[in-house]
C-alpha cells in the first residue's frame, strides 16, 4: 500500500509541472485602451487584441517586459 502511495503522489508531481509548462501569458489591449498581462488567450470577439507576440510568453515576467515599452500610441494605461 505504501508503494502504491508513492506511485500516486509521485504521478500527480509529473502531472502538475507538466500542466504548469504549458501555461502561456498574453499580452492584452481592451475596447478603452488599457494595457495587462493575461493567462488565458483574449478572445476577439470580446473587443480584446492581443499586443506583441500572438502565441502568447512562456513566462509572465517575459509577457510584462512588453508593457515596459507597448507600441506608440496603442496603450492609454497599464492595468496589473
Amino acid at each position: 500500500m505504501n508503494k502504491m502511495m508513492m506511485i500516486t503522489i509521485a504521478l500527480i508531481g509529473l502531472t502538475s509541472h507538466a500542466l504548469a509548462a504549458s501555461a502561456r501569458y498574453y499580452l492584452e489591449i481592451d475596447t478603452v485602451g488599457n494595457c495587462s498581462v493575461v493567462d488565458s488567450k483574449p478572445s476577439e470577439h470580446a473587443g480584446m487584441t492581443i499586443l506583441g507576440d500572438k502565441n502568447g510568453y512562456a513566462s509572465k515576467e517575459d509577457a510584462a517586459k512588453g508593457l515596459k515599452a507597448p507600441p506608440k500610441d496603442k496603450c492609454r494605461g497599464i492595468v496589473g
